[in-house]
Parts: structure tokens; sequence; C-alpha cells
């Protein structure tokens, strides 16, 4: 198989420089090119990976979750295979993939691997996700993002924005459900989440039955009050989660009381007082 690798140079805090560096082994592993590093923007990037796709076998995403959606939202990956190769500091597909060890170690995992087919979520017909949410989630990663502009990183970033949200920021809602024929109604929204895998970043096993392929969305409801969901944080590090209302179906349409911020894939999203979701069914074929 021919492979590429592709990257986006403005993720993340590692240069150009540290970057090929350590994708150097993984090339010479996979045979394959390092793309995308002459690239200045996100609109760039995406055209780069557009380009990429009718020149390799695989497409192999190095980088974060952020970086991931990025090419899933930019190729047609119900045609190209692609791979992961994480270098975020969050990385839900990496735990969703079970992957361990150096970037050589998963480059030699991709080379031996299959071709699997998986689901994805279609959010308001507008774009592709493994893992979306409504509510403090949205909030949290535009001030994570307020952070890291001004150099700081890693999982204290992150948790420093659930408190300042939690404790500041976020006002809860209303949320009015309807999970393909049943109706269902959340005061004192917290989260709302809508995932096709288990993790959330930094291994946090947030809907613990949550699956790739099994054609279902599945749906986590949370308006704990703070002893509760600190207790759910805690459990999804060091176990899973185990709080919240649980569901599935395979079309969810969302009202709220007031617009809230949707979190894609730990990228911002839109703000809207209404979404749908529903089953991208294999949509997505991944070598691992």
């Amino acid at each position: 198989m021919r492979y590429a690798i592709v990257t986006n140079p403005v993720a993340g805090k590692m240069s150009v420089a540290q970057k090929r560096a350590l994708l150097s082994g993984p090339a010479e592993i996979l045979e394959a090119e390092i793309c995308g590093l002459d690239t200045t923007t996100v609109d760039d990037f995406c055209q780069c990976t557009r380009e990429l796709q009718d020149r390799c076998d695989v497409l192999v995403v190095a980088g974060g979750d952020g970086t991931f959606s990025d090419v899933l939202n930019a190729i047609d990956t119900s045609r190209i295979p692609i791979a992961f190769l994480p270098l975020g500091t969050g990385n839900a597909m990496q735990h969703a993939l079970n992957y361990k060890g150096t970037p050589k170690d998963i480059a030699r995992r991709i080379r031996e691997g299959e071709i699997r087919e998986y689901d994805l979520i279609n959010c308001d017909d507008r774009k592709k996700a493994f893992m979306v949410s409504l509510g403090i989630d949205g909030l949290v990663i535009k001030l994570r993002s307020q952070y890291r502009a001004k150099g700081a990183s890693g999982f204290k970033t992150y948790f420093r924005a659930v408190l300042n949200a939690y404790f500041k920021e976020y006002k809860r809602t209303t949320a009015k459900m309807i999970l393909d024929d049943v109706t269902i109604e959340m005061k004192g929204l917290l989260s709302l989440m809508v995932v096709k895998q288990p993790y959330y970043g930094f291994g946090m096993k947030v809907v613990p039955k949550a699956r790739f392929d099994d054609g279902q969305l599945h749906v986590l409801c949370v308006n704990e009050g703070l002893l509760k969901a600190a207790l759910g944080g805690m459990t999804a590090l060091a176990f899973e989660n185990r709080i919240g209302q649980y569901l599935t179906g395979r079309r969810l349409t969302v009202s709220l009381e007031r617009p809230l911020a949707l979190q894609i894939d730990g990228n911002e999203g839109w703000e809207s007082d209404e979404f749908q979701f529903t089953v991208f069914p294999k949509g997505l074929k991944i070598k691992c």
C-alpha cells in the first residue's frame, strides 16, 4: 500500500522541525512522504489533504483529535481509508483505537492492521464527527483555546477551563430532545454528549457503552450537581463514568431554551438553539 502522512504545522506546540523529526521514523516504516508542513492555515491544510487522497492508498493523519476531525471533513472518508498517528494531548481517538507505545510502534500497527468500517455522526448536515456535545463542554473548549493562545497547554489547562466554566460562566438551560420517536426533557442541562466511541480526551471513559460500528448514536445527558459531576469525572479517568442518563437511537433532534455552542471532536463548533444528529453508517474507513 502507498501511504502518505499529513500533519498540520500550526496545531499543537511542536515546531515544524520537531514534527518532521518525530515523524521521520513512522515515515520510514510506512515508506511515506510527510506532507502539510508547508501549509499556513486550516484551509490550506484541508486542501493539501484533498490533493493527497488521489496520490495514496491510506492517508495517515498525524496530530490530535481536532486535526483528525479536520481531515474527516475535508475528504471522502467513505472512499479512501485513513489512519491516525496521535501527536496531540487529549487524543480521544488514540484511546478509542487502543493505541499504545511510540509513534514508531503505532506506525508498525498501522502497516500491519486491517481496514475497518466505522460509523460517524452527521451534525446538522454540516460536519461529520466521532464525538460532539452541547452545554458546558463547548464553553470549556472556548476557554481552553483562549488559555492556549497565551502559551498554556496540557491537562492543567483543560482542568482550569472546566473550573472557570462551571463556577463562573456557564448557565444551565432546558433541553427538549426527540430521540427517534421518544421525547425527553432535561432541565438544568450540564452536558449533552452524542458519541460513537467511549472516550473523551486524556483517556476519560465517559460513555462506556459507545461503539464505532453498531449503527447507533450513543447519548449521555448530564444534569448532576457539583459533587456528582466531579465524581463522574474522577471515575471516568480511573475506570468509567457512572453518572448521567444514557440513551441510544439513530436520530436525535435537540431544542434549547437558549443557544449553546457545539463541541465537535475537541474543536469549537457553531452556536444554535436547535441541532440535529443522525448516524452516518460506515462513513469512515480506518486502517488500524
